[in-house]
């Protein structure tokens, strides 16, 4: 019951406060192919990294965060993956941000149901 109410609070939170840019997920599957459908994230062309003592630094480096239960939504295959691996990195999946694109660099868990997205343009 609470992981329900978790889950639209973060849904809720994540539509209200934050201004979503319209975005494609490109991404590969194993057997070569390639799949595109667009997906709704929030994007900050210069991110911020906050680290275990509270202290934020500027990383110079795009991100995006997306809701977890989007990323499923869309590709359900990378359901029982780790979350680092949902969106996977050495040139297998890209991010369309306003016409611009950019390599995945790498994915953590940013805070419960969201997934930050580190971009290399």
């Amino acid at each position: 019951m609470t992981a329900r109410v978790f889950r639209s609070a973060a849904r809720v939170m994540h539509r209200t406060f934050s201004e979503d840019q319209p975005a494609t997920w490109i991404r590969s599957a194993d057997n070569g192919t390639f799949a595109a459908d667009p997906i709704r994230v929030t994007f900050a062309l210069e991110g911020i990294d906050v680290d275990a003592d509270g202290v934020r630094m500027a990383t110079g480096k795009p991100q995006a965060s997306v809701l977890l239960s989007d990323a499923i939504a869309i590709e359900p295959a990378r359901a029982g993956w780790k979350h680092k691996d949902v969106f996977r990195n050495d040139g297998r999946d890209k991010l369309i941000v306003n016409g611009v694109s950019y390599d995945v660099e790498s994915c953590k868990t940013l805070g419960y149901a969201f997934l930050q997205i580190d971009l290399v343009g």
